[in-house]
C-alpha cells in the first residue's frame, strides 16, 4: 500500500474544487493481493493465508467478558471447565461445559499469572508480584500450597507423579513441589525469568526463559541441555505435538517479565555445578533482527524457523492433530495458523489488543484476551456476516477513481460477496469522508462512484450464505482486488535553469539500452511517452550521469532540472531573447534531454536571456496540458575579439613608457597581459586596480631595456574566452 505525508484538506474545499479540476490521462493501478498487502487492513469475521487469499473466518464469539483489564492463565479441568486467571485484581473466573461463567475466587495478589490442574482435578493458581501457589477447592476457597520466597511465579506443570514443578523469577529458578506442598530447587537458569514450562514425550521439562531467551530442557533430575539459544530475548511459549516435535514462540520489544520492578538480578551464588553441565547449542542462521519467531525443533536438534514478524509479538501457542500450530498475538489481537508447510493464514482478529491464551478442548478452540480480559470459543461455521476493510489508497493527490476488478477462486453459489468504496482526503477515514458507496455487482470491472478525492477505502462483506467447513476453509476466497485511478493533472515543475560558462558544450552520446534489446518506443523512440510508466521506467536509470563537457568557442550551452507529480513525460522548448527585447523566440522544441548547447557563433553580440518551458503535454489531451517555465540570468554573447587603442608608446632611457585601453564590445574585460619581445607573460592591472569592465585604462613601464629595436606585445581575454593580440614596435637608445 502507499503511504505518505500531506496536508489534511477540508472536504468541501476539496468538493468546490472538483469542478475545475483536469485529470490525467494515464490510470495508475493499486492491487492488493498478498499476504502482507491483505494483512494491512482490518479484518472483521474475515481471515488471510499466506498465499494472498481472503476469506470468512470462523466465528469467535464471546462467551465470557471478566470486566478485568488482562488475562494471564487459562487451564481445562479433566470435566470440561475452563478456568482464567486474571489482572489486576488478582481473580479466578470459571465457565463451566454449559458456557456459564462466573467468578471463583479472588486472590491478594494482583496477577493469576499460571493456572494448572492435577491429576486428581484440583486447580492450583500461580500469582506475582508476591509469588505464591495456591490451591483452590470447586467452592472457590484459596489455600496456600506452597511459597517458593520469589517475586514472580509465571508458570505451572503437574508430571505423572502429581509433582508440581514452579517457574519463578527474578532469579529464574525451577521448584519441584510434591503432592505434600514440599519443595525444593530442582534447576536454577542463571537467567532472570523461568516463563514457560511443557513436558516432551520423553517426560523431559522444557523451558523457556528471560532475558536470555533461551529453551532448557531438564530432567527430573535437574540436569539441564540447552535445545536453543535464540536471537530473541524470550522463549514465551512452549508447545510438543504428538510426534515429538517442540515448538517454541520467540519474543523481542515487548513487555518483559517485571516490568513493574526494578532489573532483577541474580540473588544467590552461581550454581556452578549446574551451570557446567549445561551445554549450549547455538543455532547459526536464526533470528534476523525480528520481533516473533516460531521455531520448530525436532528431536535430531534440527531447527527450523516457521513463522516470523517485526510488528507481532506471540502469547501462547496451540499445536493441532493435523500439525499446524496457532498463534496468539498482538497488538491487534490476531491468532494466525501456521501450517505445516510454513504457509500462514490470518485466522481471526479480535476487538481486543492482544489474545494472550490459547486452548483446544475436544477440537474446539478457546481464546483469552487482554485490553480487554474477555475469553471466546473459535467454531468451525462463519458467524452471520464477515467484512474486510482495506488498508486506504493513496493516490498521492486529488484522483478520479475508475474501476474496482476483484477475483475469487473456489466459487460457490449464492456467495454473497459485496464490495464498497469510499473516499475522503485525511489520512484516517472519519466523518468527513463519503459515505459507503455500492454495493459493486461485476468482479470483472465496476466503476466507482465515490467522491473524486486523494484517498480510497474499500471493503468486502461476506453475506450469510458462504459458509466454511473448518478453521481453514478456502470457499470464495478472495484472491485479488484492483482499483484504478486518474490522478489530477499538476503541472511541471521547472526547479533549475543553469547557464554555463561560455566555450563548454555537451557531448551526446547514443541511448544505450541496459537490456540489450530494443528500448521502448521503439529504434528512435518514437512511441516512448505513450507507453504505460512502468514500461518507460523499465529503461530509466537509477542514477543519472553527470553531464560530459567539452569546449567549443563560441558555444552557450544550458541544463535544467524539472519534476512532474504525475509521473508524466515531459517536453521541453528553450527559448531566448535580447535584453531589449520583449518577445521570446525558439531555439528548440520538444526535446526529452535535460541540456542543450547552442552556436553561439550564429548570434550577434549583446546581453540575452533564456526560457526554459517543460510541458506534460506527451501524457496528457491537448486541451489539458499543463505547462511551467523559468526565466535565466543574463547572460553574454560575445563574438567580436576585444581590441587595444594605444595611447602612447615611447623610451626614455633604458625604459619604455606605454599607455593604452583595452575594449569589449559587450563583455567585460577579464585578464590583461603584457610581454616584451619574448612569450614570457606578465598579468598587468588597470589604473583603477580592478580588470571587471568593457574599457579600462593602462599605464605600463617596462625597465633596464637593452638599446636596440624591441616589441611590446599586448594580450587582452574577455570574460567568455574571447582574446585579442596586439603589438607595438619601439626603439630603446
Amino acid at each position: 500500500m502507499l503511504k505518505s505525508r500531506f496536508p489534511m484538506i477540508p472536504l468541501g474545499i476539496c468538493t468546490l474544487l472538483f469542478f475545475n479540476l483536469s485529470f490525467a490521462s494515464h490510470p495508475e493501478r493499486n492491487v492488493t493481493s498478498t499476504f502482507d498487502e491483505f494483512l494491512a487492513g482490518e479484518f472483521d469475521g474475515v481471515s488471510v493465508t499466506s498465499e494472498g487469499k481472503l476469506m470468512r473466518s470462523p466465528a469467535f464469539d464471546e462467551i465470557l467478558d471478566t470486566k478485568e483489564a488482562f488475562v494471564y492463565s487459562a487451564v481445562f479441568n479433566r470435566t470440561g471447565a475452563l478456568f482464567i486467571g486474571t489482572g489486576n485484581n488478582g481473580k479466578v473466573f470459571r465457565i463451566d461445559p454449559a458456557g456459564s461463567g462466573e467468578l471463583l475466587v479472588k486472590l491478594d495478589e494482583a496477577g493469576v499469572y499460571a493456572l494448572a490442574v492435577d491429576f486428581q482435578n484440583r486447580l492450583y493458581a500461580g500469582t506475582a508480584p508476591d509469588g505464591k501457589v495456591y490451591r483452590i477447592s470447586t467452592q472457590g476457597e484459596a489455600q496456600q500450597f506452597y511459597d517458593p520466597g520469589e517475586k514472580y511465579i509465571w508458570d505451572l506443570a503437574f508430571d505423572s507423579d502429581n509433582n508440581l514443578y514452579v517457574a519463578t523469577g527474578p532469579r529464574g529458578i525451577i521448584y519441584k513441589v510434591d503432592p505434600s506442598g514440599t519443595g525444593e530447587q530442582l534447576f536454577d537458569s542463571e537467567d532472570i525469568h523461568i516463563v514457560s514450562l511443557e513436558w516432551d514425550l520423553d517426560g523431559n521439562l522444557l523451558a523457556g526463559s528471560s532475558p536470555g531467551g533461551f529453551l532448557y530442557r531438564v530432567t527430573k533430575q535437574g540436569k539441564p541441555f540447552v535445545l536453543l539459544d535464540s536471537s530473541l530475548e524470550e522463549i514465551k511459549s512452549v508447545v510438543v505435538d504428538r510426534y515429538g516435535h517442540v515448538f517454541a514462540a520467540a519474543l523481542s520489544g515487548g513487555p518483559k517479565p517485571g516490568d513493574e520492578t526494578e532489573a532483577a538480578t541474580k540473588g544467590s551464588a552461581p550454581n556452578s555445578a549446574t551451570k557446567s553441565e549445561a551445554t549450549t547449542v547455538k543455532i547459526v542462521g536464526v533470528g534476523n533482527g525480528k520481533k516473533l519467531e516460531v521455531y520448530r525443533i525436532d528431536k535430531d536438534y534440527l531447527v527450523d524457523t516457521i513463522y516470523t514478524s517485526d510488528d507481532e509479538l506471540v502469547f501462547d501457542m496451540v499445536v493441532r492433530d493435523d500439525g499446524s500450530v496457532l498463534l496468539a498475538t498482538g497488538n491487534k489481537g490476531r491468532i494466525m495458523a501456521v501450517s505445516p508447510r510454513k504457509f500462514a493464514t490470518l485466522l481471526v482478529e479480535s476487538d481486543e489488543e492482544q489474545v494472550t491464551r490459547l486452548l483446544e478442548n475436544n477440537g474446539t478452540v478457546y481464546a483469552a484476551t487482554s485490553n480487554l480480559g474477555k475469553v471466546f470459543k473459535h467454531g468451525t461455521q462463519p458467524p452471520a456476516k464477515g467484512v474486510y476493510e482495506s488498508a486506504v489508497v493513496d493516490a498521492g493527490m486529488v484522483a478520479k477513481w475508475g474501476t474496482i476488478r476483484w477475483t475469487f477462486s473456489n466459487p460457490e453459489a449464492g456467495a454473497g460477496i459485496q464490495v464498497f468504496t469510499r473516499t475522503g482526503n485525511t489520512r484516517t477515514p472519519d466523518r468527513t469522508w463519503s459515505d459507503w458507496e455500492g454495493p459493486y455487482n461485476e468482479p470483472q470491472g465496476s466503476q466507482i462512484t465515490s467522491t473524486p478525492a486523494r484517498l480510497l477505502q474499500w471493503k468486502i462483506e461476506f453475506g450469510s450464505e458462504a459458509r466454511g467447513e473448518s478453521l481453514l476453509s478456502q470457499s470464495n476466497a478472495v484472491d485479488s482486488v484492483s482499483v484504478s485511478y486518474l490522478q489530477r493533472n499538476i503541472a511541471p515543475k521547472v526547479t533549475e535553469l543553469t547557464v554555463h560558462a561560455a566555450g563548454v558544450a555537451f557531448k551526446k552520446y547514443p541511448k544505450a539500452n541496459s537490456s540489450g534489446g530494443v528500448p521502448p518506443g521503439g529504434p528512435d523512440g518514437a512511441h516512448a511517452n505513450s507507453l504505460p510508466k512502468q514500461i518507460r521506467e523499465l529503461e530509466t536509470p537509477r542514477v543519472t550521469a553527470p553531464l560530459q563537457k567539452g569546449y567549443i568557442p563560441g558555444a552557450r550551452s544550458f541544463s535544467w532540472k524539472a519534476r512532474d507529480e504525475n509521473g508524466d513525460s515531459l517536453l521541453y522548448s528553450l527559448y531566448y531573447r535580447q535584453a531589449n527585447e520583449d518577445s521570446w523566440r525558439l531555439i528548440v522544441k520538444d526535446l526529452t534531454e535535460h541540456s542543450y548547447t547552442l552556436d553561439g557563433l550564429s548570434f550577434g553580440d549583446g546581453i540575452y536571456f533564456a526560457r526554459i518551458v517543460a510541458s506534460d503535454k506527451a501524457s496528457n489531451p491537448t486541451d489539458q496540458a499543463l505547462e511551467d517555465r523559468l526565466e535565466s540570468k543574463a547572460f553574454v554573447i560575445a563574438n567580436s575579439l576585444p581590441v587595444v587603442e594605444w595611447k602612447s608608446v615611447e623610451a626614455q632611457g633604458s625604459d619604455v613608457l606605454a599607455g593604452f585601453s583595452a575594449k569589449t564590445t559587450v563583455s567585460s574585460l577579464y585578464q590583461v597581459e603584457v610581454a616584451m619581445d619574448t612569450n614570457r607573460w606578465e598579468v598587468v592591472l588597470p589604473e583603477d586596480g580592478v580588470t571587471d569592465e568593457s574599457q579600462e585604462d593602462f599605464a605600463i613601464t617596462l625597465s633596464d631595456l637593452k638599446p636596440g629595436p624591441h616589441t611590446l606585445k599586448v594580450r587582452i581575454i574577455d570574460e567568455v574566452g574571447n582574446l585579442g593580440t596586439y603589438q607595438r614596435s619601439v626603439q630603446v637608445h
